[in-house]
């Protein structure tokens, strides 16, 4: 058989052909292949090979995360669950560029916030809300090959509060803004307040069927398409923060009750997520690079409902449970 050299982030060893036929994780890969790359596999042998690497150690990392969750489950929580997603063959620098895209604001200390007078007792009294039951979210997106998170994060905060204040549920145009906001990055990542601003002033936003988003498939910002001729929806406006620490989870709670919010978390351990809560053992770090979208709070089970822009064939249908209390991600 060929030796094979295989440059990857793991150990770069010779190995042959037989050797990676005959691993006992090799059918999971075939499978994963054949799920999630159509089949078609890779164009080099060097970089399937390279890939198998890589799908292993994600592997590992996923059942050293269920050993974590399983230690940590609590009862009338689903139980955190990992295991083989449609990012398994992506390395820790791969899945960062491609999938999340979130650059913190500098500034956040000059964004006003909004304090709720009841922060301090409302977990003893706060219900169970899911805003995706009460028809204020647009179907679950997916960002595809882009790091534009800040770009759906933002957007779907504009379709759930027009939702809210106007009664009508519209399904805009992310692509909008991650070609046109001067002030991001567009797959190169960038920030729902800068987003926000933007909007505010271009005059609003598009409908989606009108832009409609490309740079999921083509992983390029693209060139700026927008006509204010075009806009559908004036989603002009102020913008607040509800929390800028952990000791202000408290206050998010609160607005729950009232509206979906635009927040930021730490998605390393999202990779390898199924399903159940996340809770503050799982090891999920602190160091926000993703902005998604709190939708709902299960008081039975004590976690946030927060809707990804990775597609319903990732996490609960496109959505991941977070435990409360804890500043778990």
């Amino acid at each position: 058989t060929t030796e094979i050299y295989t440059l990857s982030l793991h150990d770069a060893l010779p190995i042959s052909d037989n050797d990676v036929a005959s691993d006992p994780a090799f059918p999971q890969f075939q499978a994963f292949i054949e799920e999630h790359r159509g089949g078609a596999g890779y164009s080099t042998e060097v970089e399937t090979i390279g890939r198998f690497n890589t799908f292993k150690s994600n592997l590992k990392l996923a059942e050293e995360r269920n050993r974590r969750g399983a230690l940590s489950s609590k009862l009338g929580q689903p139980q955190e669950h990992h295991g083989v997603t449609k990012f398994m063959d992506l390395t820790p620098q791969e899945f960062n560029a491609q999938y999340k895209g979130l650059i913190p604001m500098k500034d956040k200390e000059s964004i006003p916030v909004m304090m709720h007078a009841n922060a301090a007792d409302v977990k003893a009294n706060a219900q169970s809300i899911d805003w995706n039951s009460k028809g204020v979210l647009t179907p679950v997106k997916n960002q595809g090959h882009c790091g534009s998170c800040w770009a759906f994060s933002a957007t779907e905060q504009l379709e759930s509060q027009y939702k809210q204040a106007y009664g009508t549920l519209n399904t805009l145009a992310p692509q909008q803004i991650t070609s046109c906001d001067r002030n991001d990055g567009g797959c190169q990542g960038g920030n729902p307040i800068n987003a926000w601003r933007y909007v505010s002033g271009f005059g609003g936003q598009e409908l989606e069927k009108n832009y409609p988003y490309t740079s999921g498939t083509t992983g390029q910002t693209g060139t700026c398409k927008s006509n204010k001729a075009d806009v559908d929806e004036d989603t002009t406006g102020q913008y607040t923060m509800i929390a800028r620490s952990a000791g202000q989870e408290s206050n998010m709670l609160a607005q729950i009750q009232k509206s979906p919010m635009s927040i930021c978390v730490d998605a390393t351990l999202w990779q390898t997520y199924k399903g159940g809560v996340i809770t503050s053992s799982s090891g999920c770090g602190t160091s926000i690079d993703h902005a998604v979208q709190a939708t709902g709070y299960n008081a039975a089970g004590n976690y946030w409902i927060i809707r990804n822009s990775w597609g319903t064939n990732w996490g609960e249908k496109g959505f991941v449970w977070v435990e409360y209390g804890h500043n778990v991600c």
